[in-house]
This record gives C-alpha cells, sequence and structure tokens, in this order.
C-alpha cells in the first residue's frame, strides 16, 4: 500500500510539474526565465533520505523512464542523472532524518545536480545553443530558487510524514 500511495503522488507530482512548467514557459507571454519544476525529483530524494537508497534508486530509475519518455528527445537522459544523484544522495543516516536545514540542503544541491547534468548533456549532443552564462541567469538560478521556496514550505511537513510512516512501518514489523 505504501509503494502504490507514494508512486501515485508521485505521478500526480509528473502531471503537475509539466503544468505549472506551461505557465512559466518562455514563450508564454512576458516571462524571460525558464522556471523548472522538480518537485517529483525532491520527493524522490526525501524518500530515498528517509526511506533508503534502493527505494529512492526504484521510484528515480521509473520516473526518469517516463519523464524520458514525456519530456526529453533523448531516452536515458533523466533515467540515468536521477537515478545516479539519488544514489549519490540517498544519504539515510539518523543525523540527516534529524537535521531539516541538511536534508533541504541535500535536495536542492540534488536538484541542482540534475539541472547541470541534463545541460551538461544537452551540450553534448549538440541539443542547445545556450551559453553557460545564459543558462546560470535565465534557468538554473530561477529554478533553483523556485525550488528551494517550494521545499521551504513543504519539507517539514514531508520529514513528519515520512518519520511517522517509519514508526508505523517498524511497528508492523515488531
Amino acid at each position: 500500500m505504501i509503494r502504490v500511495s507514494l508512486f501515485l503522488v508521485l505521478f500526480f507530482l509528473f502531471i503537475v510539474e509539466g503544468t505549472v512548467y506551461q505557465i512559466f514557459a518562455p514563450n508564454a507571454g512576458e516571462f524571460d526565465y525558464q522556471v523548472i519544476p522538480r518537485w517529483m525529483f525532491m520527493l524522490i530524494l526525501f524518500a530515498g533520505i528517509f526511506r533508503g537508497r534502493a527505494n529512492g534508486l526504484f521510484y528515480a530509475v521509473i520516473f526518469g523512464v517516463i519523464y524520458d519518455i514525456v519530456y526529453s528527445s533523448t531516452l536515458g537522459i533523466y533515467t540515468f542523472g536521477m537515478g545516479v544523484i539519488v544514489y549519490l544522495l540517498s544519504i539515510s543516516i539518523p543525523f540527516f532524518k534529524r537535521n531539516l536545514s541538511m536534508t533541504i540542503i541535500i535536495v536542492i544541491v540534488g536538484v541542482g545536480l540534475l539541472e547541470y547534468y541534463v545541460y551538461g548533456m544537452m551540450i553534448l549532443l549538440g541539443l542547445t545553443e545556450m551559453s553557460n552564462d545564459e543558462f546560470l541567469s535565465v534557468r538554473f538560478l530561477p529554478t533553483l530558487l523556485m525550488n528551494l521556496i517550494v521545499l521551504a514550505v513543504v519539507a517539514y511537513p514531508l520529514r513528519i510524514g515520512f518519520l511517522y510512516l517509519e514508526k508505523r512501518l517498524g511497528e508492523l514489523n515488531d
């Protein structure tokens, strides 16, 4: 039941991300910045930190494939990027679970790494002409700022929810 409910929430966030991106798309009016919501990825990182590396990697690969199919012109970019970043940053030790500010820093670093990884792959494959300076000012910093604001609002309830889930699962296993 837990996997199904988390999967449904992640799928819902996947749909919402696409909708929100359309609002902030660069050609949709006077908005000069690209703001990419990475809420699904942030929840996957939270799941990796609070539920373990294998759990986070599972969701990262599944939703990376879906992300590649729907949003990417090249298959494998998001699958590999999300998988590796979640695997490396899913540090599931009690210090990070107790310290909300460290969890937020890890998740924002993960979002930044994913953004730079995707940008690097697009440059490598010749799919973008955007310079590094333009990427930093037009996409990277606005994306990090928007995701940090969202994370600051939802991090505490997410942490409480995952700690409650851990406690309930511990009671079921005893």
